[in-house]
């Protein structure tokens, strides 16, 4: 009777654990993450031979969890561009992310998968560190977003990993007999920290 007991009152204590943990992962959360954008374009056929650039990508975001299903949107600052055979193609943008997540709560982690559209809208642009002229790039930009995080809940604090593909929907130039079909396209990894409010 006392074995039977004790084994009851193990199995509450792990549920109660494992509740607080998943209702802990509950509701909203902000945040502040940064990392590499690395970055190249899409292209006509043999128009240009393209490398990846690498830069900085970061900002706040906005968490929503509803356990298994959850809402993401964020304000990041992102550089992109791309090396080709003409010169170097250096674009900034303020992006605005917005995903739709599905995950699986796992104790004290949470792994999720996502996707969703962003827009930007280009803050700056320089071929070979010169200003690009106005006329040749358009100011916004629309993308396709995928990719998979992970989040560690520590309390009311978490640490967030974050890995997404931005693929262009859009030509981003209105140069199109100098630079063809250009679209943006771009790896983000990030890793930073949340907060409930």
């Amino acid at each position: 009777m006392r074995r039977l007991a004790n084994t009851s009152l193990a199995v509450v204590f792990t549920l109660a654990v494992g509740a607080s943990h998943v209702w802990a992962q509950h509701g909203t959360e902000v945040g502040l993450r940064g990392g590499v954008s690395v970055a190249s374009a899409s292209f006509d056929p043999d128009t240009f031979d393209e490398s990846n650039r690498t830069g900085f990508v970061g900002g706040p975001f906005v968490n929503f969890d509803m356990g298994a299903l959850g809402f993401q949107v964020a304000g990041l600052y992102n550089a992109k561009g791309v090396d080709t055979n003409v010169g170097q193609l250096d674009l900034k943008y303020i992006e605005i992310p917005a995903v739709v997540k599905f995950g699986i709560p796992l104790a004290v982690l949470k792994p999720s998968v996502f996707g969703g559209a962003a827009v930007a809208f280009r803050t700056g642009c320089a071929i070979d560190d010169v200003a690009c002229p106005d006329a040749a790039f358009k100011s916004t930009d629309f993308l396709a977003v995928v990719g998979a995080d992970v989040a560690v809940y520590l309390g009311p604090v978490s640490l967030w990993g974050d890995a997404r593909y931005d693929i262009g929907l859009s030509e981003i130039n209105d140069a199109g007999d100098v630079f063809g079909n250009l679209k943006n396209r771009n790896w983000n990894l990030t890793a930073g920290i949340g907060v409930k409010p």
